[in-house]
């Protein structure tokens, strides 16, 4: 009886074998709800940089137009003084909506990028510039064949959709996400730790380097819109 209670309670030799590794993934439908946030966070960010460039540069051609109209700067182009008064109305409401829709959420849906890293950052902003920058050119066919016949600045102000939109699929991924990730890890010294995340594992708002986001997107945008 004593030698069987013993033998029972004896917890025989440990296991030496390592733990086997946690998935960094969470499975099933927590996933889904992760990948979601994020997408949701970088589509909203990416989205407000995208009016706020698109937004500027359509004001900044409304003050060109009016300029032209008083005479202040001279242009080769003909435009009639009352096609001036309504292409650089027109712009410069245009671009305030974008403006004022992109106030609305100054970059708000960037706390829900606290706790992601660096890495899944830079990916989700990189494809959802992609995708923002397609949804543009969707937008602008229409726009530019209802203006075809219209006056040149209200052309102009089309072809500036579409250098948002070529920009935002083409330079903004291969050059204008990677630069920002790449100016965060140098400000932080931890490129990859997770947005958000202060070294004693507090969290903070996100560090992405937005400003660097919109000045490349303004430039490369603007750039094109000058060859175009």
């Amino acid at each position: 009886m004593t030698e069987t209670s013993a033998a029972s309670a004896d917890p025989g030799p440990p296991d030496l074998r390592p733990p086997a590794p946690a998935d960094a993934r969470p499975p099933g439908p927590a996933a889904v709800r992760v990948f979601a946030a994020l997408a949701h966070g970088a589509a909203g960010v990416m989205l407000d940089i995208g009016l706020m460039v698109l937004g500027s540069i359509l004001v900044g051609l409304s003050a060109a137009v009016l300029l032209v109209g008083i005479g202040v700067v001279e242009t080769s182009r003909e435009l009639s003084t009352e096609g001036t008064f309504v292409s650089g109305v027109a712009l410069a409401v245009s671009g305030l909506l974008c403006l004022g829709i992109a106030s609305e959420s100054p970059l708000g849906r960037g706390d829900r990028l606290a706790g992601f890293g660096l890495r899944d950052v830079g990916v989700g902003l990189a494809a959802c510039a992609l995708l923002i920058g397609l949804g543009a050119m969707l937008i602008y066919w229409p726009i530019a064949g209802f203006v075809e016949d219209g006056p040149w600045p209200l052309r102009r102000g089309a072809e500036a959709i579409r250098a948002v939109g070529v920009s935002g699929m083409a330079a903004m991924p291969l050059v204008g996400v990677p630069l920002s990730v790449f100016l965060t890890g140098l400000r932080d010294g931890a490129p990859w730790r997770p947005v958000g995340e202060a070294p004693g594992g507090s969290r903070r708002a996100p560090s992405v380097d937005f400003p660097a986001l919109f000045t490349f997107w303004a430039v490369a945008a603007m750039i094109l819109l000058a060859l175009s």
